[in-house]
């Protein structure tokens, strides 16, 4: 009887093993396909994940075992394979665009890979070197847990490489990091950039990238590429309040008025996609101060001799002197720059206030006495505790974020208002857009819609962040949301599409519970992110860009059920609220915030639901704009895409008829079915009367008698629109 009544039969559990073990064969193949399928492309180009993916799932389709829905509502075995492809990224041998975009490359050493390592042999060997690499990292890091400074945040890593690159090559050097062997970290260019920099005038309007285009546009290519450079150093630890787009067109735009271009280095394309450290918005609204900063400190370094150079790059209380000295001003931007050169002294903590709170709140891990040195002790602190725990800790995480850092403390962009006072550039727009910037005349061109109302909506959502589009069915309010939403990405922008229905939940849209079952049977539930929840997370890996989710249908949900709580942020973008499933808020906490660059736009059916019927809540925090065939901009648009393509037959008047002739205004329909670029003959014109036309307006008269194939037939129409033509007074 126990037998019986157990969770799981010896057969089941021997069918599963048989799975996982079906399923490890299968995704080895895969994954093999897939490099195989790369290996066909220039080793360096990107290819989309999703193309990649149908690629390798033609080459080795998916077993009813791994066509089994896991809790990200996606098949386990496309969930495993992109499991797999992190082997074949620490093996080297793959390289995944740190713009967050969703592409892969291979790399030489990949194509290299497939030729040596035959058959399912290929992921073996890439497991195998990327098991050697996360244990060599773990043991240089267990070594240096008492000697300095420890971080295993793989984004630290690859900015710390890329800033050793201009330590090793610019400073100690005097080469480019950039350009390998070319001189341009020297005395003379270094003079030279600084008198540019500090006799240039700034033009009010253009931003930093525009007033950086005026100001070299007669500087030599020398000079270019070392100011470069020295942007990438400014921007490399910065996280959140910059993302990898952001900091590649800064870079990139000088590169690029280059006579003879530079690329940008992988190494350092892969490190903008991360960051150590969020400074505040101050540190980009201030950033011509922090190039100041690092140039003036490049005009000290050039004129030191070189064992004072040495000296500086060896000891941190050297490089301190010269990068701080007697100098009080932008603490933060000093601190980023002793962080980027000796990491394991001071640490990725820039904010003053913060390092002065830590040191007092931890001063007992080193005895309860400070020496004279505030950072030294601060490093003491940072070793002590890594011994303790035996492992790094990050002074921002629980438990030891709550112990120093109360809601009433300064965040560290509060403080860099406060200890700068130098004009304000406005490099960026919280929203990730602005209106100005965007092409009406290609909106309006895409959707034959009035450029002035298309700009109406482009305003609200930079103004409020959420609109709706509503009307009834086919007058185009998907297609314009999607021209939107085109419109406005850039490159590292995510667009996510979504349909609400009347069983979308909270769950559904922002986060939840999911049952899962492991190989052995096991039955557990699991916390999955909604479409909400992930593009809020892509929207904080690039902040300078828009991200926009559409939601479709968006009435035909319990819109209260499924918003809940986060009603509140959809109107107070820089609130945090508490979440209703721990671990689902930001950085996997109870809070969540809604980044001010997630634009959402929603379609609205009014044959569904009129606006009336909305809650407040929905009708007060969104704007609202109709599209209807009977009013601007969809009015008459069949006149003006007949002039665009010309039809024999008389579409736009028998479309005007046709809703002039239906009472309700909410049962009219919408031109989209009309909207062809062929000249319509009969046939076609009858088979979209009988195929779209004619089943709409039936299940709008069900029970009223009105026989919609005799009111509203096509037969009929025409005959009304021929009488009517004919007649004298139609002449």
């Amino acid at each position: 009887m126990i037998w019986r009544t157990s969770r799981s039969t010896r057969g089941e559990y021997e069918q599963a093993w048989e799975g996982a073990l079906e399923k490890d064969l299968k995704t080895s193949e895969r994954i093999r396909a897939a490099i195989e399928f790369l290996a066909d492309k220039t080793p360096g180009d990107y290819v989309a994940i999703a193309e990649i993916w149908e690629h390798s799932l033609a080459a080795v389709p998916l077993t009813p075992y791994e066509l089994e829905l896991n809790t990200k509502n996606l098949p386990r075995g496309q969930t495993n394979w992109r499991f797999a492809s992190s082997d074949f990224v620490g093996a080297g041998w793959l390289i995944k665009n740190p713009s967050g975009n969703g592409e892969w490359s291979i790399t030489e050493q990949g194509v290299d890979a497939l030729v040596r390592h035959p058959g399912n042999d290929l992921h073996a060997e890439a497991a195998r070197l990327s098991g050697e690499e996360r244990t060599r990292l773990r043991e240089e890091n267990g070594r240096a847990l008492s000697e300095r400074w420890v971080s295993t945040d793989p984004a630290q890593r690859k900015l710390l490489a890329a800033a050793d690159v201009i330590v090793q090559e610019g400073f100690r050097k005097g080469l480019s990091a950039f350009a390998p062997g070319r001189e341009v970290w020297t005395p003379n260019n270094i003079r030279e950039l600084h008198e540019l920099w500090t006799t240039a005038e700034k033009t009010d309007g253009k931003g930093f990238t525009g007033n950086l285009t005026l100001q070299f546009a007669h500087a030599t290519d020398d000079q270019r590429l070392l100011m470069a450079e020295v942007i990438a150093l400014q921007l490399l630890p910065i996280g959140w309040i910059i993302g990898h787009a952001k900091k590649r067109e800064r870079v990139q735009s000088l590169l690029d008025s280059m006579s003879h271009p530079v690329e940008i280095p992988r190494l350092f394309d892969e490190a903008f996609g991360g960051g150590a450290f969020n400074p505040g918005q101050g540190m980009q609204t201030h950033i011509n101060n922090a190039i100041t900063i690092i140039l003036d400190l490049l005009l000290a370094w050039s004129a030191l001799s070189e064992d004072q150079q040495q000296e500086a790059l060896d000891e941190p209380l050297k490089w301190r002197e010269l990068v701080v000295g007697d100098k009080s001003g932008f603490p933060t931007q000093r601190y980023a720059l002793l962080y980027l050169v000796h990491p394991g002294f001071f640490g990725p903590i820039v904010s003053a206030d913060h390092r002065q709170r830590i040191r007092q709140t931890f001063v007992g891990e080193i005895g309860g006495e400070f020496s004279e040195d505030p950072d030294a002790d601060l490093q003491r602190i940072q070793i002590a505790l890594q011994v303790k725990e035996r492992k790094p800790v990050n002074f921002y995480d629980e438990p030891l974020r709550s112990r120093w850092l109360t809601s009433d403390d300064k965040s560290p962009s509060e403080e860099l208002q406060q200890e700068t006072s130098d004009e304000v550039l406005h490099d960026g727009d919280p929203r990730g857009f602005v209106p100005s910037h965007v092409n009406l005349a290609g909106l309006e061109s895409a959707t034959h819609l009035d450029a002035a109302w298309l700009g109406r909506i482009v305003s609200a959502l930079h103004r409020r962040g959420q609109v709706i589009l509503y009307g009834p069915p086919g007058t185009g309010k998907t297609y314009v949301a999607r021209a939107l939403a085109d419109e406005l990405a850039k490159p590292g922008s995510v667009v996510k599409r979504i349909q609400f229905h009347p069983s979308y939940t909270y769950e559904d849209f922002f986060a939840g519970y999911r049952p899962v079952t492991d190989a052995a049977g096991q039955l557990s539930f699991s916390l999955a992110r909604g479409p909400l929840r992930e593009i809020a997370d892509e929207a904080r890996k690039n902040p300078d860009v828009p991200h926009v989710l559409m939601i479709d249908e968006i009435n035909r949900a319990n819109l209260s059920k499924v918003f809940g709580e986060l009603y509140y942020l959809l109107e107070y973008r820089n609130d945090a609220i508490d979440v209703l499933y721990a671990g689902s808020g930001d950085d996997g906490g109870k809070s969540f915030t809604l980044p001010a660059n997630v634009l959402i736009i929603g379609t609205m059916n009014t044959a569904d639901r009129s606006i009336a019927l909305l809650d407040s809540a929905m009708r007060r925090r969104f704007s609202f704009f109709e599209l209807h065939p009977d009013v601007e901009p969809v009015k008459d648009i069949l006149v003006r895409w007949s002039k665009k393509h010309p039809q024999s037959l008389p579409v736009a008047a028998l479309f005007n008829r046709l809703n002039a002739s239906i009472r309700d205004r909410e049962d009219r329909i919408g031109p989209s079915h009309l909207l062809h670029h062929r000249d319509l003959s009969k046939d076609d014109l009858r088979a979209v009367w009988e195929e779209s036309i004619l089943p709409l307006l039936e299940e709008r008269h069900v029970g009223t008698g009105v026989d919609v194939h005799v009111k509203y037939g096509l037969d009929a129409l025409l005959a009304v629109e021929s009488e009517t033509s004919d007649s004298p007074s139609a002449s």
